[in-house]
């Protein structure tokens, strides 16, 4: 009776709500301009206040000092009065702040594109192109599209548009200055501007250099997955068949050295690899002396004495990057696998030994099938960072290690040669995208299985 007494409280409710013509999203649209011309008055304050009070001037000021002062009143007065009319009309439900709003919200959206051709200020342009288009859309009565709006303009204007520039910088060349030229388009030298993707995989000097590099960053990448999958997996295992009490402190256990900088980590590895390092210390002062004295008692001892004598290569090689992203990426592989194997289901393992299945039996043909989502998900959080490393194998490997990421460095830092960068920025997207891809079909797989 409770529960049917309830549902006719929110039936009522909404209907009540309905028959007083209440739109939530207007309501927020109404809200929202209404702040908007509070930031527009904040503006206009500061641009009539700017002799007597020292602000520090925007980015955007500074370009609209360069025009007629009119201007900036005309802007900043003219948006304060439109969104203040707009924003009391759409809470006082005038049809007509709707429309004015739309029409507001696309003039906006065309003046920041102009102000950004101009000016090129960028934050002030998206700040403004952001707000309008929330606006319009939550006036445009899109639910659907206002939920996600947020993140999709975050996601445009943080990584598409960014690809693009990348993309169009790619299919340019090199001028002997140092800035990025493109060569007149041609249909039948439509070739040329993938001159640069070519040059990835053709020799040099001779050689292969750069896939080369390719390869060697791919392997390391690979067996830094593996490895951590070897390892992480039992751990995660044995995590998730604890008490639920100790779960919970046994994973922030593995978030703990999130706390400190990546770089941070990586330069306490050089201080225990390098030959000054605890581990050459150990060897070269402490085992040497020792083994020095008993050399005279044993052959062994003798034998041990003249290894110690001298430091062991542990910095600057291969070996060293190997631990350094098995250290640094480890924890990214435990916790999705734990977060897989907390949900299991362990009765199955309990009626498949009932069933007379074996501990490897059950193993293969349950246990790692229902785990895949984690194991694949681990495999690609590792491996996609693992291959654009920079910082590990910059400090750990030197000069003798350089992976893609650092000859992505290199070529925009060093070199100045932003087009093979940036083709460089899209071999490598487009095999993190291929591995992204592997995930989603496993998972899809591992889905319709179960």
């Amino acid at each position: 009776m409770t529960t049917v007494s309830t549902t006719d409280a929110q039936l009522d409710k909404k209907e009540i709500l309905m028959e007083a013509g209440i739109d939530p999203m207007s309501q927020l649209a109404g809200y929202l301009s209404l702040f908007h011309s509070t930031l527009w008055a904040f503006m206009l304050f500061r641009w009539v206040t700017f002799g007597s009070i020292n602000w520090t001037a925007f980015a955007s000021e500074l370009a609209l000092s360069q025009w007629p002062a009119i201007m900036a009143y005309l802007i900043y007065g003219g948006f304060l009065v439109v969104d203040l009319v707009v924003g009391l009309g759409l809470l006082r439900k005038v049809e007509a702040a709707r429309k004015l709003g739309i029409g507001r919200g696309i003039v906006a959206i065309i003046l920041a594109v102009a102000y950004f051709w101009l000016t090129r200020e960028f934050v002030g342009a998206m700040i403004v192109v952001g707000l309008a288009g929330m606006l319009l859309i939550l006036e445009l009565r899109y639910a659907a599209w206002s939920i996600a709006y947020p993140a999709g303009f975050w996601l445009a204007v943080f990584f598409v548009a960014p690809m693009l520039i990348v993309l169009v910088v790619s299919l340019g060349e090199r001028s002997r200055l140092g800035t990025v030229s493109y060569p007149p388009f041609s249909l039948g030298g439509i070739g040329g501007y993938f001159d640069d993707y070519v040059r990835f995989f053709s020799r040099v000097g001779g050689e292969f250099i750069y896939l080369r590099i390719f390869w060697r960053s791919v392997l390391l990448a690979t067996f830094n997955m593996l490895a951590c999958l070897i390892i992480a997996y039992p751990f995660a295992y044995w995590i998730a068949r604890q008490e639920e009490r100790y779960r919970n402190s046994l994973v922030f256990l593995v978030m703990i050295p999130f706390w400190t900088n990546f770089l941070v980590r990586t330069y306490a590895w050089m201080l225990l690899l390098r030959d000054s390092g605890l581990i050459n210390n150990f060897w070269t002062i402490t085992l040497h002396e020792q083994a020095v004295a008993l050399s005279g008692n044993s052959a062994f001892f003798a034998w041990l004495a003249q290894i110690t004598d001298h430091t062991l290569p542990l910095l600057f090689n291969q070996p060293a990057v190997m631990v350094g992203l098995l250290y640094g990426y480890f924890p990214l592989m435990v916790l999705p696998l734990y977060s897989n194997l907390e949900k299991l289901d362990w009765s199955l393992l309990e009626a498949a030994a009932d069933l007379g299945a074996n501990a490897w039996y059950s193993t293969v043909r349950i246990l790692l099938p229902l785990s895949m989502p984690g194991i694949v998900a681990g495999s690609i959080i590792v491996f996609i960072p693992s291959l654009g490393a920079y910082v590990t194998p910059d400090l750990l490997g030197g000069a003798k290690v350089a992976l893609l990421g650092n000859l992505l460095q290199q070529q925009f830092m060093t070199v100045r040669d932003w087009p093979f960068g940036s083709a460089i920025g899209f071999i490598m997207l487009f095999i993190m995208l291929m591995a992204t891809l592997l995930y989603f079909r496993t998972l899809n797989q591992s889905e319709t299985a179960v």
